[in-house]
């Protein structure tokens, strides 16, 4: 679905993929399950594009489980949440707590990719990391400040039409509270890891 002139939303994955052109470099925000991951690639094989970038959210297996077959086709750099990097390399355990992720994880047999870099070490002009833990303790955004937008995977999905989150999958809830609120507060358009866009841009 496209969004603007510079960022479509990925058609048929479970989590919200988006693909985004930012002044040439092609960047993927979120790379689904294992299956989402192969209709990422055929969106890319399709529109005869090589992405330059993967950024990711946070761990959860529904936005890092189409990982693999990203890489295995592109061998692009792959950006995640520093205090994560552990958790999507596989050299960490997925925490016990809260359980129904855990739970996601090992229905979904989401493998693992240890070619990531940390968010800190992302180097896109126009793109910038916003922390919004409470949903995962390395929850990261994305602003792409030029168009207003914020790519907030779980740390603002769209539920009845309004930002929320997952309590049920969220790590903390007093944390993923002020991290909405964050995300409220920049009035950007929403661009959620699931559900449908939210606009929160001041009228001119």
């Amino acid at each position: 679905m496209k969004i603007s002139d510079n960022v479509e939303r990925i058609d048929g994955t479970m989590a919200n993929s988006y693909f985004m052109n930012l002044k040439g470099e092609k960047i993927i925000i979120d790379a689904g399950t294992p299956g989402s991951g192969r209709k990422i690639v055929a969106y890319l094989e399709y529109n005869k594009m090589k992405p330059d970038a993967v950024l990711i959210t946070h761990y959860h297996p529904d936005h890092v489980g189409g990982l693999l077959s990203l890489y295995s086709r592109y061998h692009m750099d792959i950006y995640v949440p520093g205090d994560e990097a552990s958790i999507i390399s596989g050299t960490e355990k997925i925490p016990s707590k809260p359980f129904m992720p855990k739970l996601a994880s090992m229905i979904m047999h989401a493998q693992h990719v240890k070619e990531i870099k940390p968010v800190s070490e992302m180097a896109f002009k126009g793109i910038e990391s916003l922390h919004t833990p409470g949903h995962t303790r390395g929850s990261t955004s994305y602003i792409f400040a030029g168009e207003s937008i914020i790519f907030s995977g779980d740390a603002a999905v769209n539920l009845r039409g309004k930002p929320g989150y997952n309590r049920a999958f969220s790590a903390d809830a007093g944390m993923a509270e002020k991290s909405l609120e964050q995300i409220e507060s920049l009035h950007c358009l929403i661009l959620p890891g699931h559900g449908n866009m939210m606009d929160f841009r001041k009228s001119v």
